[in-house]
């Protein structure tokens, strides 16, 4: 077993090196890794960065020629991911904005084995987890979102949002099989919870475990446009809950 790690990136050169090697320093005493880094058309050094790490980890490149968006650097990813997985290894999604704290992964690992889980969520909302240094009215729409989707969908989840999240790969080859090129068709943020619920519906456990977001850790600007996200996450909560 490995755990093969989907890093989409788009202008992260003053995060993607710190966080792969914080991956490094949590995972290579522990399991076999590699890491996919989709790098979404980025118009700062990211691409040469990403390429520079090869010496040094096991890294692989995906290039996107223009920025794509999330949900595409994503499913660029996934598909790459899937396409070298057995069935028993483990895709982890993370941000690349170094927010995402590497050693929640080895968390992740030991409660998809104790709760015989196909999905495992970073949640900031279950008891030890919480956001830091997140603005009042970000934190506040999350929040919204997130008791929208638990009421439209009944996910066993609280924050179905979070993009932190560990996968068994033989399930992801399943909707692969099921969904194909169309595993993902959102565009932004909201492609991550379309894959969750992709997954449950296909009959995938899903188990959380706590984490720490920090913005406080991430250089650069976020990538998120607030107001068009939540316009994108409400559009695709009534088209799945009609």
């Amino acid at each position: 077993m490995r755990c093969l790690i989907i890093l989409p990136c788009f202008n992260e050169e003053e995060n993607v090196k710190p966080l792969v090697h914080s991956i490094n320093e949590a995972l290579k005493p522990q399991i076999p890794y590699k890491i996919i880094a989709v790098n979404d058309g980025s118009r700062d050094r990211t691409g040469e960065i990403l390429k520079d790490l090869f010496a040094d980890y096991p890294i692989s490149v995906v290039e996107h020629e223009t920025n794509m968006g999330l949900g595409a650097a994503l499913r660029t990813g996934l598909l790459t991911a899937i396409s070298e997985a057995s069935d028993d290894d483990l895709i982890v999604t993370m941000d690349s904005d170094n927010t995402h704290d590497p050693e929640h992964v080895l968390d992740m690992l030991i409660a998809i084995e104790d709760a015989a889980a196909d999905v495992v969520v970073g949640s900031r909302y279950v008891d030890g987890g919480m956001q830091l240094n997140v603005s009042l009215h970000r934190t506040l729409l999350s929040r919204i979102v997130n008791l929208l989707i638990e009421k439209m969908f009944g996910l066993p989840v609280k924050d179905a949002t979070s993009g932190f999240r560990c996968f068994r790969a033989g399930l992801l080859k399943r909707l692969y099989r099921e969904f194909g090129d169309k595993i993902i068709e959102a565009k932004g943020f909201e492609s991550s919870l379309e894959l969750l619920l992709k997954a449950v519906n296909s009959g995938g456990v899903v188990t959380e475990v706590p984490i720490v977001l920090d913005y406080g850790r991430k250089g650069g600007s976020s990538k998120m446009r607030l107001f068009s996200t939540v316009v994108r996450y409400l559009v695709l909560l009534f088209k799945r809950g009609i």
